[in-house]
């Protein structure tokens, strides 16, 4: 699924969390490859900030900063993600981060992306977040500078050949091993 996963990740950010709450970046997230927004371990951003870089930059230390908050490591997050798919009724799914960094235990259909976005779309600041073209990031305890941020979903940005106007919301997804992946809801009548 590449960065698909991330839709599963920000489900359970937004039922588990509040927009405002503060995380404290810890150890391992600084360290993940793949897109990021460079964080810094002790750096304290909100949920809301995250999430935005999590959905818009695809970012993987955001994804795994998120784990760390609400699970306390990657491995419990993989599992309280597997039971909420399993909950939504996914029968052919099996997450190993929060990320979509490739692994080969790491698979769902598409029946169960479609799934787990259908259940992501019942909460507003998912759209509001996936359909915003940007968002800036501010300074934080340990970063001086802002951080900018660009959505990268074509289907969302007025202008590109690719824009749908009854587009609710997307994730893209890349890896080498996996290629492009890509989950959207639209709204028609």
């Amino acid at each position: 699924p590449a960065s698909t996963t991330k839709i599963m990740t920000a489900l359970l950010t937004l039922e588990r969390c509040s927009l405002d709450d503060t995380v404290t970046i810890g150890k391992t997230p600084p360290l993940a490859e793949g897109s990021k927004i460079y964080l810094i371990e002790g750096e304290k951003l909100k949920v809301r900030d995250l999430l935005y870089a999590l959905l818009l930059e695809s970012a993987n230390d955001s994804a795994e900063a998120l784990a760390e908050h609400i699970s306390g490591n990657i491995s419990s997050f993989a599992k309280e993600m597997n039971s909420r798919a399993k909950e939504l009724g996914c029968e052919n799914t099996n997450f190993v981060n929060p990320s979509g960094l490739y692994n080969p235990n790491h698979k769902i259909s598409s029946k169960d992306l479609a799934l787990i976005m259908r259940e992501l779309m019942k909460h507003q600041e998912y759209s509001q977040i996936a359909k915003s073209l940007n968002y800036t990031i501010k300074p934080s305890n340990k970063s001086k500078e802002p951080r900018y941020i660009w959505n990268k979903n074509k289907l969302v940005i007025k202008g590109s050949k690719y824009y749908l106007e009854d587009c609710e919301g997307g994730k893209t997804g890349y890896t080498i091993q996996s290629q492009h992946s890509y989950v959207a809801s639209a709204c028609r009548n």
